[in-house]
Parts: structure tokens; sequence; C-alpha cells
């Protein structure tokens, strides 16, 4: 049977809006974990905040237990175009609520401090929990706040 997990989040894109939507309806609508048809474009033409925003969510049956693999293929998504920042969040029936943010460095290096506890990566900074806009953590990070069922690490190593 499985239980079900809802999984949804933003991308403020940095430049070329354009090229991220082309990248987002090439995902089509098969059977993969990111398809098109859970994206929403963003508005088409610039606002008084120039940054425009992705949004995305979708159901799944246990995506929990291969979280790896959406983590991979949702940074695989990232690496093909400039964005600036990006939230996940993961109810999961069962496990409780999760919060993943990535940072990029496209953008410019940031200076998270050692509070922050981010991640540092080639491309990006990434953290678990609650996050504002920019990274700083909105509330203390706890053990709870970490996903780290199945063996789950990040950085996120390729099966």
């Amino acid at each position: 049977m499985g239980y079900q997990s809802i999984v949804f989040g933003r991308i403020v894109i940095e430049n070329n809006l354009d090229r991220a939507r082309a990248v987002i309806n090439s995902l089509g609508d098969g059977p993969g974990i990111l398809r098109t048809e859970m994206f929403g474009l963003g508005v088409s033409r610039h606002t008084y905040y120039e940054d425009p925003v992705i949004s995305f969510g979708a159901t799944y049956k246990s995506i929990e237990d291969n979280w790896d693999l959406f983590i991979l293929d949702f940074e695989e998504l990232l690496r093909q175009f400039d964005f600036d920042t990006a939230k996940i969040q993961l109810e999961t029936e069962i496990l409780g609520t999760y919060n993943f943010f990535w940072k990029s460095k496209k953008s410019g290096k940031d200076n998270f401090d050692e509070k922050d506890k981010m991640i540092e990566t080639d491309e990006w900074f990434f953290g678990f929990g609650n996050r504002s806009r920019w990274g700083t953590l909105a509330s203390d990070l706890t053990d709870l706040d970490i996903f780290s069922y199945y063996d789950f690490e990040y950085p996120v190593k390729a099966r």
C-alpha cells in the first residue's frame, strides 16, 4: 500500500526565466519523479520585485523511501538554470515534516554564520530546517529537523 507524502516548494530565478521555463517544459509528463505538470512557471512579465518564482508541488507514494533520488533529480534541475534560492517542504504521513534549502553561489557567495548550519558544496549552500528567504535559520535547528531516514545524508551520493 504505502503512505502518502506531499512535496512542495519554490525556486527563485536569478536570471533568464525563459531558460528556466524551457528546462521545466523539457521534463515532460512521463513517469519521472519530476514532471512539467507539477510546476507553476512564474509570472510572464517583470513585477515590482523582479525575481520570478517558480512553484511546484505533488503527492507521492512514500517518496521518503527514495528521497536521495528525489534530491539528485531536483539538484540536476537546479544546475540547468540560474536560480538564487530554492526551498522544498516534505510532508510525510508518518515521519513528520522536513524543510530543505539551497542558496546558489552563482549570484555571489554569501557569508553564513556558523549558527546557520549550512553545508557548503562547490555549487551552493544547503540547509535543513525552517529558513528565511535568504537562508538564515528562522528557528533553532534541532535533530528532528534533519531528515536522516533510510541513511539519507547530504550531500547525496549517486547510487
